[in-house]
């Protein structure tokens, strides 16, 4: 859930920020975030720029918790992470494991959009 919470979080900062080359970044990490990939989104918009991290940070942690909470369990433990990581949740538990990414996006969204950050000149 640590990489859904960066796509909350750069979600925030695009639509936050005034800057043309961050949101270039932001929206070519976008779609491999989502899949699973957080690296670009990290180190390329919420580490750099501070508080995004925190927020993304704590949104994983409360799609996390849900997910915890909820008992999801996947058939295989290491390897896949993100939306494709839905195709091996165990029957029954694919849907609470949706809500949870989708929970996690939206926390890191919140907290990042309370957190605020200072927006990089061009």
């Amino acid at each position: 859930m640590a990489g859904v919470g960066q796509v909350g979080a750069a979600i925030a900062v695009l639509m936050k920020t005034r800057n043309a080359r961050l949101k270039k970044v932001i929206k070519g990490a976008l779609p491999v975030g989502l899949l699973g990939i957080g690296e670009p989104l990290i180190f390329g918009v919420t580490l750099p720029l501070g508080k995004p991290f925190i927020g993304a940070c704590l949104g994983g942690a409360v799609g996390g918790a849900l997910i915890s909470y909820w008992k999801v369990a996947t058939v295989i433990t290491f390897g896949i992470s993100g939306l494709p990581l839905a195709l091996t949740i165990v029957a029954g538990k694919v849907m609470f494991y949706l809500l949870g990414y989708l929970v996690a996006v939206i926390a890191g969204f919140l907290f990042t959009w309370l957190l605020g950050f200072n927006d990089p000149e061009e």
